[in-house]
C-alpha cells in the first residue's frame, strides 16, 4: 500500500512537471567555489556559491548568482522602460550582480552537457571524456559526513574528490559526477579550483537550461576561445560596434592574459 502511495506521488509530480513544461528539483546542493583566475598568481582569486539542482537522474549545476542576476536585470529593464529619461530609455546595470562562474552543466542519466559563455555568445557541447574515477580506502569526516577519497583526471589536471555514501546520489559540482555518493569536496592537486559543499536540502526550484545556445563540440569551442584570446580587443570591438583607442586595445589584450585558469 505504501509503495502504491509513493508511486502515485511520483506520477502526479511527473505529470505536474510535464503539464507546466518545467522540471522541478527535489534537492539542492550549494557548493562554494574558491578559484584562482590567474594560475601564475594567488592574488587574483574569486569566491562564489554555486547550485546543484537534482531531480532523479537529472541535474543542473550553475551559479546561484545567475538566477539573482537574471531577475534583477529584468526588474531594472522594466523600471527603465516605465521611467524614460528625456524620452530615452536608460538602463543602469550597475546594480546587477556580476556572475563570475558562468559555466553550467546539465546531466541527464549520466550524459553531461556543458554550457559556456564567451562574450555575448552561448555554447553547449556534450562531455566526450567523462572522468574515470579511482576509489581509495582512505576516509575522513567533513561536516558530519563520513567521506571516501577518489581521484581522477580531467583536461590534464589531477583531481581529489571526497564523496559520501550517506547521500547515495552519484552527482557533484560541474563535471565531477559518477561516484557512488554525493561529492562533498573536490579540488585539483594545485588547488586552482576548490569546491566545498556548504548545504544539502530538499527544495523545489525550476531547472531551466541556458537559452539561445550554439550546439557544438568541445574542440570547436576551444578553438573559438583561442581565437578570441589571440586578440580579444578586436573581437570585443566587432561584437559591440565600439571603436577602441589604441590604449584601450593594449589594456584589454594585456588584462585578458591574467584570466587563464580554464576549468573546461
Amino acid at each position: 500500500m505504501r509503495l502504491l502511495f509513493f508511486f502515485l506521488i511520483i506520477m502526479s509530480s511527473t505529470l505536474y512537471s510535464q503539464i507546466n513544461n518545467t522540471l522541478m528539483s527535489e534537492f539542492e546542493v550549494i557548493y562554494r567555489l574558491k578559484s584562482s583566475r590567474d594560475t601564475l598568481s594567488k592574488n587574483n582569486n574569486i569566491e562564489e556559491d554555486l547550485s546543484l539542482l537534482i531531480n532523479g537522474n537529472k541535474s543542473l549545476f550553475k551559479s546561484t548568482q545567475k538566477a539573482i542576476s537574471d531577475s534583477i536585470a529584468v526588474a531594472v529593464g522594466n523600471k527603465s522602460f516605465d521611467n524614460p529619461v528625456n524620452g530615452k530609455v536608460v538602463i543602469d546595470m550597475r546594480t546587477v550582480p556580476i556572475v563570475k562562474f558562468k559555466s553550467e552543466v546539465f546531466s541527464d542519466n549520466g550524459k553531461q552537457t556543458v554550457y559556456k559563455v564567451l562574450l555575448k555568445n552561448n555554447f553547449s557541447y556534450l562531455l566526450e571524456d567523462p572522468i574515470e574515477w579511482k576509489i581509495h580506502d582512505e576516509t575522513k569526516t567533513i561536516t558530519s559526513y563520513l567521506c571516501r577519497k577518489a581521484t581522477g583526471k580531467y583536461k590534464n589536471r589531477n583531481y581529489i574528490v571526497w564523496f559520501t555514501e550517506a547521500i547515495p546520489i552519484p552527482d557533484g559540482p560541474y563535471v565531477f559526477k559518477g561516484l557512488p555518493g554525493l561529492v562533498v569536496e573536490v579540488y585539483d592537486t594545485l588547488d586552482y579550483n576548490h569546491f566545498s559543499m556548504i548545504s544539502f536540502k530538499k527544495v523545489e526550484k525550476p531547472i531551466i537550461l541556458m537559452k539561445d545556445v550554439f550546439s557544438t563540440k568541445y574542440s570547436t569551442f576551444f578553438e573559438t576561445r583561442k581565437n578570441f584570446l589571440d586578440n580579444p580587443a578586436a573581437i570585443l570591438s566587432n561584437q559591440t560596434n565600439i571603436n577602441l583607442s589604441s590604449s584601450a586595445v593594449s589594456k584589454i589584450n594585456t588584462n585578458s592574459k591574467y584570466f587563464n585558469n580554464y576549468i573546461d
